[in-house]
């Protein structure tokens, strides 16, 4: 099904004259007309904080009209983010973050997808000093909830407690993810009481990592010299990223609430009540703000460098569901066709034959043969993006050789 991408969208451009928001509104409401944004949690993003800007500058019928298309594509919502460059809902979103009204941190959706070309600003928060799947309620607050293997329950507790609690969120694994919430907890001096419920995580299998049972084992008993976790009975309860003075300052900066098993919103939110009646202070010593590791701010290549091997041409095939790649030599050549149903057997098998030798080139190859998938299932046109950077002459000369 051929689907014609309208004409009218305008690029962003930094220090180009500023649409207003009426002309922003106009702009994803075009760009809501191609398939695959309006699926896109992108285009519902750019759309909300559209709503947000509106509503905030009293242009009440426009923030209505942006928030109910953003409902729309809320609720019929079939991914996150495809990585897509350039993606047009995040160039206005980023307008939007420039004009002002919309201060670092308050965003309400931020994307997330690690393929992402977005270039999204993040919020400048110091707290949480550690990634992961949790949600963000008053950092003033003095409690954190656990959820262990349940990944539902941290959202629907976020909406119920999110002025009571300071971060919710779930862990499965009784090593990294374990490290994570310590540090979290220590980074603010506000919180004293954890929560850990929900059902424990891999209490059904042989060797499973019983992380609920890794912190309350930690609280209680503390760290070998190797950094295991004493008592703790999980396949690799060994917190490699934590120190002794760290998991000293959780045992006393914490007071550990129990309830394993128990997956009740409304039990938990009697728990909070319950600790929120003891009104306990801040911790009296200084938060503990060390990070994991040093943070590389990621970019795009400069310059694109051929493969020698050779180039591939994707072509997804609606009708059959396969996808066809054509793997073509540099002199433009037809070597051969890899047929296949799905982007890992594809990409197996292209690194098997060995027709691809560049990491940079096999990146592209597994970012472009996973989309062509997504948007077989999805039934969204397909075009091949271009690789990153640009073409040098040498560059030029070598692919003709």
């Amino acid at each position: 099904m051929n689907q014609k991408t309208p004409e009218i969208l305008k690029v962003y451009l930094p220090n180009k004259r500023q649409l207003s928001l009426q002309e922003i509104f106009e702009e994803l409401k075009h760009i809501s007309e191609i398939k695959k944004c309006s699926f896109c949690g992108c285009n519902r993003n750019a759309l909300t904080e559209l709503a947000e800007l509106a509503a905030a500058n009293n242009e009440k019928e426009l923030a209505a009209k942006a928030f109910e298309m953003a409902t729309k594509i809320t609720n019929q919502k079939k991914y996150e983010c495809l990585g897509c460059h350039p993606c047009r809902p995040a160039n206005l979103s980023n307008l939007l973050f420039e004009m002002g009204d919309l201060k670092p941190g308050a965003k309400s959706m931020i994307c997330s997808s690690p393929s992402c070309s977005c270039n999204t600003p993040e919020p400048t928060n110091k707290w949480p000093v550690e990634k992961g799947n949790y949600f963000v309620g008053n950092e003033n607050a003095s409690i954190a909830i656990n959820t262990l293997s349940n990944k539902e329950l941290p959202e629907e507790l976020f909406k119920l407690l999110k002025d009571k609690i300071a971060i919710v969120g779930y862990c499965e694994t009784e090593n990294i993810g374990l490290e994570k919430i310590v540090k979290n907890i220590i980074s603010n001096t506000n919180i004293r009481t954890l929560i850990i419920c929900g059902s424990e995580s891999g209490q059904d299998m042989m060797d499973g990592h019983f992380s609920g049972q890794a912190l309350l084992s930690l609280h209680k008993n503390g760290i070998t010299d190797t950094n295991r976790i004493i008592g703790a009975k999980g396949k690799r309860p060994i917190v490699k990223n934590l120190n002794s003075e760290q998991v000293e300052r959780f045992q006393v900066q914490i007071e550990l609430i129990e309830l394993i098993g128990n997956n009740s919103a409304d039990d938990i939110m009697q728990w909070v009540t319950i600790a929120l009646s003891n009104e306990k202070q801040p911790f009296p010593e200084q938060a503990m703000n060390e990070r994991s590791s040093n943070e590389i701010v990621a970019q795009n290549p400069q310059k694109l460098r051929f493969d020698k091997k050779g180039y591939f041409v994707i072509i997804p095939d609606q009708t059959t569901h396969k996808i066809y790649v054509e793997y073509y030599a540099n002199s433009g050549e037809l070597l051969h066709t890899i047929i296949g149903d799905d982007a890992p057997s594809i990409y197996h098998t292209i690194i098997e034959k060995e027709f691809i030798s560049r990491l940079d080139h096999c990146a592209y190859l597994g970012k472009e043969l996973t989309k062509a998938e997504y948007f077989i299932k999805y039934d969204i046109p397909y075009l091949q993006d271009k690789a990153l950077g640009e073409l040098t002459a040498d560059e030029t000369d070598n692919k003709s050789e």
